[in-house]
Protein backbone atom coordinates (compact mmCIF):
# COMPACT_ATOMS: atom_id res chain seq x y z
CA UNK A 1 0.00 0.00 0.00
CA UNK A 2 1.27 3.47 -0.85
CA UNK A 3 1.30 6.05 1.88
CA UNK A 4 -1.47 8.60 1.52
CA UNK A 5 -0.03 12.13 1.44
CA UNK A 6 -1.22 14.48 4.14
CA UNK A 7 -4.07 16.73 3.08
CA UNK A 8 -2.27 19.58 4.81
CA UNK A 9 0.16 20.19 2.00
CA UNK A 10 2.38 23.28 2.13
CA UNK A 11 0.96 26.24 0.23
CA UNK A 12 2.37 27.20 -3.13
CA UNK A 13 3.50 30.46 -1.54
CA UNK A 14 6.26 28.75 0.44
CA UNK A 15 6.43 25.33 -1.20
CA UNK A 16 9.48 26.10 -3.34
CA UNK A 17 11.68 27.54 -0.61
CA UNK A 18 14.68 25.25 -0.18
CA UNK A 19 13.72 22.92 -3.03
CA UNK A 20 16.11 22.17 -5.90
CA UNK A 21 14.95 21.75 -9.49
CA UNK A 22 17.08 20.79 -12.50
CA UNK A 23 16.08 22.24 -15.89
CA UNK A 24 17.71 21.12 -19.14
CA UNK A 25 17.91 23.20 -22.30
CA UNK A 26 17.82 26.12 -19.90
CA UNK A 27 19.85 28.90 -21.48
CA UNK A 28 17.22 30.34 -23.79
CA UNK A 29 13.59 30.19 -24.83
CA UNK A 30 11.19 27.95 -22.98
CA UNK A 31 13.85 26.48 -20.69
CA UNK A 32 14.99 29.95 -19.63
CA UNK A 33 11.40 30.85 -18.74
CA UNK A 34 11.09 27.70 -16.65
CA UNK A 35 14.29 28.56 -14.80
CA UNK A 36 13.20 32.13 -14.10
CA UNK A 37 9.67 31.13 -13.05
CA UNK A 38 11.01 28.62 -10.54
CA UNK A 39 13.65 31.07 -9.30
CA UNK A 40 11.05 33.79 -8.75
CA UNK A 41 9.01 31.33 -6.68
CA UNK A 42 11.99 30.79 -4.38
CA UNK A 43 13.43 27.51 -5.68
CA UNK A 44 17.09 26.64 -6.07
CA UNK A 45 17.57 25.99 -9.79
CA UNK A 46 20.34 24.08 -11.52
CA UNK A 47 20.18 25.26 -15.12
CA UNK A 48 21.78 22.94 -17.68
CA UNK A 49 22.56 23.56 -21.32
CA UNK A 50 25.12 22.71 -23.99
CA UNK A 51 26.34 26.32 -23.82
CA UNK A 52 29.33 27.08 -21.58
CA UNK A 53 28.45 28.64 -18.26
CA UNK A 54 30.20 31.88 -19.24
CA UNK A 55 28.49 32.09 -22.62
CA UNK A 56 26.41 35.13 -23.57
CA UNK A 57 23.58 32.66 -24.16
CA UNK A 58 22.92 32.78 -20.41
CA UNK A 59 22.72 36.57 -20.19
CA UNK A 60 18.91 36.78 -20.18
CA UNK A 61 18.62 34.19 -17.40
CA UNK A 62 21.26 35.84 -15.25
CA UNK A 63 19.73 39.29 -15.72
CA UNK A 64 16.40 38.06 -14.33
CA UNK A 65 17.81 35.99 -11.47
CA UNK A 66 19.82 38.61 -9.61
CA UNK A 67 18.11 38.70 -6.22
CA UNK A 68 19.65 35.97 -4.06
CA UNK A 69 21.59 34.77 -7.09
CA UNK A 70 23.13 31.96 -5.04
CA UNK A 71 19.94 30.01 -5.75
CA UNK A 72 20.91 29.76 -9.43
CA UNK A 73 23.61 27.37 -10.62
CA UNK A 74 24.50 27.38 -14.33
CA UNK A 75 26.47 24.52 -15.85
CA UNK A 76 27.33 23.04 -19.20
CA UNK A 77 26.14 19.50 -19.78
CA UNK A 78 25.45 17.62 -23.00
CA UNK A 79 22.20 15.77 -22.24
CA UNK A 80 23.11 13.00 -24.69
CA UNK A 81 26.32 12.22 -22.73
CA UNK A 82 25.78 9.32 -20.32
CA UNK A 83 29.09 9.87 -18.53
CA UNK A 84 28.28 13.53 -17.93
CA UNK A 85 24.95 12.62 -16.33
CA UNK A 86 26.61 9.97 -14.16
CA UNK A 87 29.21 12.47 -12.95
CA UNK A 88 26.49 15.05 -12.24
CA UNK A 89 24.49 12.51 -10.20
CA UNK A 90 27.59 11.58 -8.18
CA UNK A 91 28.30 15.26 -7.55
CA UNK A 92 24.77 15.87 -6.31
CA UNK A 93 24.88 12.81 -4.08
CA UNK A 94 28.20 13.83 -2.56
CA UNK A 95 26.91 17.33 -1.84
CA UNK A 96 23.81 15.99 -0.11
CA UNK A 97 21.47 17.86 -2.48
CA UNK A 98 18.12 16.12 -2.85
CA UNK A 99 16.52 17.07 -6.15
CA UNK A 100 12.80 17.82 -5.92
CA UNK A 101 12.10 18.29 -9.61
CA UNK A 102 13.43 17.75 -13.11
CA UNK A 103 12.22 19.39 -16.32
CA UNK A 104 13.53 17.52 -19.36
CA UNK A 105 13.21 20.48 -21.68
CA UNK A 106 16.31 20.16 -23.91
CA UNK A 107 15.43 19.49 -27.50
CA UNK A 108 16.18 20.25 -31.12
CA UNK A 109 13.95 20.17 -34.16
CA UNK A 110 14.34 18.95 -37.73
CA UNK A 111 11.69 19.67 -40.32
CA UNK A 112 12.55 16.89 -42.73
CA UNK A 113 10.48 13.98 -43.96
CA UNK A 114 11.41 10.31 -43.66
CA UNK A 115 12.90 10.37 -47.16
CA UNK A 116 14.86 13.57 -46.52
CA UNK A 117 16.26 12.59 -43.11
CA UNK A 118 19.65 10.88 -43.01
CA UNK A 119 20.43 8.17 -40.47
CA UNK A 120 22.92 10.51 -38.78
CA UNK A 121 20.29 13.25 -38.47
CA UNK A 122 17.80 10.74 -37.05
CA UNK A 123 20.26 9.58 -34.40
CA UNK A 124 21.22 13.16 -33.50
CA UNK A 125 17.63 14.23 -32.89
CA UNK A 126 16.91 11.10 -30.86
CA UNK A 127 20.10 11.47 -28.81
CA UNK A 128 18.99 14.86 -27.50
CA UNK A 129 15.20 14.77 -27.50
CA UNK A 130 14.66 11.22 -26.24
CA UNK A 131 17.97 9.86 -24.92
CA UNK A 132 18.55 13.09 -23.01
CA UNK A 133 15.25 12.79 -21.15
CA UNK A 134 15.87 9.09 -20.49
CA UNK A 135 19.34 9.74 -19.08
CA UNK A 136 18.16 12.65 -16.95
CA UNK A 137 15.38 10.53 -15.47
CA UNK A 138 17.59 7.46 -15.13
CA UNK A 139 20.26 9.24 -13.10
CA UNK A 140 18.48 12.04 -11.27
CA UNK A 141 15.60 9.90 -10.03
CA UNK A 142 18.23 8.21 -7.84
CA UNK A 143 18.96 11.48 -6.03
CA UNK A 144 15.38 12.75 -6.12
CA UNK A 145 13.46 13.15 -2.89
CA UNK A 146 10.36 11.02 -2.43
CA UNK A 147 7.39 13.13 -3.42
CA UNK A 148 9.33 14.83 -6.21
CA UNK A 149 8.21 15.29 -9.81
CA UNK A 150 9.48 15.10 -13.38
CA UNK A 151 8.09 16.93 -16.40
CA UNK A 152 9.02 15.88 -19.92
CA UNK A 153 8.52 18.46 -22.65
CA UNK A 154 7.07 16.75 -25.71
CA UNK A 155 5.01 18.46 -28.40
CA UNK A 156 1.70 18.38 -30.23
CA UNK A 157 3.69 16.51 -32.87
CA UNK A 158 3.79 13.64 -30.37
CA UNK A 159 -0.02 13.60 -30.33
CA UNK A 160 -0.74 13.55 -34.04
CA UNK A 161 0.84 13.07 -37.44
CA UNK A 162 3.63 15.44 -38.48
CA UNK A 163 5.92 15.57 -41.49
CA UNK A 164 9.09 16.05 -39.42
CA UNK A 165 9.89 12.37 -38.98
CA UNK A 166 12.67 12.33 -36.37
CA UNK A 167 11.24 15.17 -34.30
CA UNK A 168 7.76 13.65 -34.20
CA UNK A 169 9.05 10.16 -33.37
CA UNK A 170 11.17 11.54 -30.52
CA UNK A 171 8.15 13.31 -29.02
CA UNK A 172 5.93 10.24 -29.32
CA UNK A 173 8.74 8.35 -27.57
CA UNK A 174 8.78 10.88 -24.73
CA UNK A 175 5.15 10.09 -24.00
CA UNK A 176 6.00 6.40 -23.66
CA UNK A 177 8.99 7.18 -21.44
CA UNK A 178 6.73 9.34 -19.28
CA UNK A 179 4.31 6.50 -18.63
CA UNK A 180 7.00 3.92 -17.93
CA UNK A 181 8.75 6.21 -15.45
CA UNK A 182 5.48 7.24 -13.80
CA UNK A 183 4.59 3.61 -13.09
CA UNK A 184 8.07 2.78 -11.83
CA UNK A 185 8.43 5.77 -9.52
CA UNK A 186 4.90 5.83 -8.13
CA UNK A 187 5.95 3.78 -5.08
CA UNK A 188 8.10 6.76 -4.07
CA UNK A 189 5.27 9.19 -4.81
CA UNK A 190 7.37 10.71 -7.61
CA UNK A 191 5.05 11.94 -10.33
CA UNK A 192 6.03 12.00 -14.01
CA UNK A 193 4.04 13.96 -16.56
CA UNK A 194 4.41 15.22 -20.10
CA UNK A 195 3.44 18.57 -21.58
CA UNK A 196 2.76 18.89 -25.29
CA UNK A 197 3.15 22.50 -26.46
CA UNK A 198 1.94 23.77 -29.79
CA UNK A 199 3.74 26.60 -31.54
CA UNK A 200 5.84 28.59 -29.08
CA UNK A 201 7.75 31.79 -29.85
CA UNK A 202 11.29 30.65 -29.07
CA UNK A 203 14.67 30.91 -30.83
CA UNK A 204 14.30 27.27 -31.89
CA UNK A 205 10.99 28.01 -33.56
CA UNK A 206 12.35 31.10 -35.30
CA UNK A 207 15.58 29.47 -36.46
CA UNK A 208 14.41 25.94 -37.27
CA UNK A 209 13.75 26.59 -40.91
CA UNK A 210 17.26 27.70 -41.79
CA UNK A 211 17.24 25.18 -44.63
CA UNK A 212 14.12 26.80 -46.13
CA UNK A 213 13.50 30.19 -47.64
CA UNK A 214 11.82 32.99 -45.72
CA UNK A 215 8.54 32.52 -47.58
CA UNK A 216 8.25 28.93 -46.35
CA UNK A 217 9.07 30.01 -42.80
CA UNK A 218 6.25 32.57 -42.86
CA UNK A 219 3.87 30.02 -44.34
CA UNK A 220 4.74 27.47 -41.63
CA UNK A 221 4.07 29.98 -38.84
CA UNK A 222 0.86 31.21 -40.49
CA UNK A 223 -0.33 27.63 -40.91
CA UNK A 224 0.25 26.92 -37.22
CA UNK A 225 -1.77 29.97 -36.21
CA UNK A 226 -4.58 29.01 -38.56
CA UNK A 227 -4.65 25.49 -37.11
CA UNK A 228 -4.99 26.86 -33.55
CA UNK A 229 -8.44 27.90 -32.29
CA UNK A 230 -6.83 30.67 -30.21
CA UNK A 231 -5.18 31.84 -33.45
CA UNK A 232 -1.69 32.47 -32.06
CA UNK A 233 1.41 30.83 -30.72
CA UNK A 234 2.25 30.62 -27.02
CA UNK A 235 4.63 32.82 -25.10
CA UNK A 236 7.33 30.65 -23.44
CA UNK A 237 6.08 31.80 -20.05
CA UNK A 238 2.68 30.21 -20.72
CA UNK A 239 4.37 26.84 -21.16
CA UNK A 240 6.66 27.36 -18.17
CA UNK A 241 3.73 27.98 -15.83
CA UNK A 242 2.16 24.65 -16.76
CA UNK A 243 5.46 22.81 -16.24
CA UNK A 244 5.89 24.43 -12.82
CA UNK A 245 2.29 23.60 -11.89
CA UNK A 246 2.94 19.92 -12.66
CA UNK A 247 6.03 19.99 -10.43
CA UNK A 248 4.16 21.59 -7.56
CA UNK A 249 1.68 20.68 -4.81
CA UNK A 250 -1.47 21.61 -6.73
CA UNK A 251 -0.77 18.72 -9.14
CA UNK A 252 -0.25 16.17 -6.37
CA UNK A 253 -2.66 13.61 -7.91
CA UNK A 254 -1.58 13.99 -11.54
CA UNK A 255 0.87 11.49 -12.98
CA UNK A 256 1.39 9.60 -16.26
CA UNK A 257 -0.55 12.34 -18.06
CA UNK A 258 -0.15 14.17 -21.35
CA UNK A 259 -1.10 17.83 -21.02
CA UNK A 260 -1.57 19.68 -24.34
CA UNK A 261 -0.66 23.36 -24.06
CA UNK A 262 -1.52 24.22 -27.63
CA UNK A 263 -4.33 26.75 -27.81
CA UNK A 264 -6.79 24.00 -28.78
CA UNK A 265 -4.82 22.74 -31.77
CA UNK A 266 -5.15 19.03 -31.03
CA UNK A 267 -8.44 19.21 -29.13
CA UNK A 268 -10.11 21.13 -31.96
CA UNK A 269 -9.30 18.38 -34.44
CA UNK A 270 -10.24 18.50 -38.10
CA UNK A 271 -13.84 19.57 -37.52
CA UNK A 272 -12.81 22.93 -36.07
CA UNK A 273 -10.99 23.74 -39.30
CA UNK A 274 -13.88 22.46 -41.42
CA UNK A 275 -16.21 24.71 -39.44
CA UNK A 276 -13.95 27.70 -40.04
CA UNK A 277 -13.85 26.94 -43.77
CA UNK A 278 -17.66 26.89 -44.01
CA UNK A 279 -18.32 30.03 -41.98
CA UNK A 280 -18.41 32.33 -44.98
CA UNK A 281 -20.17 30.02 -47.46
Amino acid sequence: MHAVPSMEEPSVDNFWSGKTVVVTGAAQGQGAEEVCTLFELGAHVIAIDIHDAQSESWSAVRSRCTKDSGRLAVRRLDVSDEDAWAAFMTELGASGIAVHGLINNAGITLRKTVAETSAAEWRHVMSINLDGAFLGTHFLSRVMSDGGAIVNVASVTGLTGYFGAAYSASKWGLRGLTRAAALELANRNIRVNCICPGMVDTPMMRNANAQHDERKVRFFHKGNRQATPLSRGAHPGEIAKVAVFLLGPDASFITAADVPVDGGMTGGGIFWRIGKMTENL
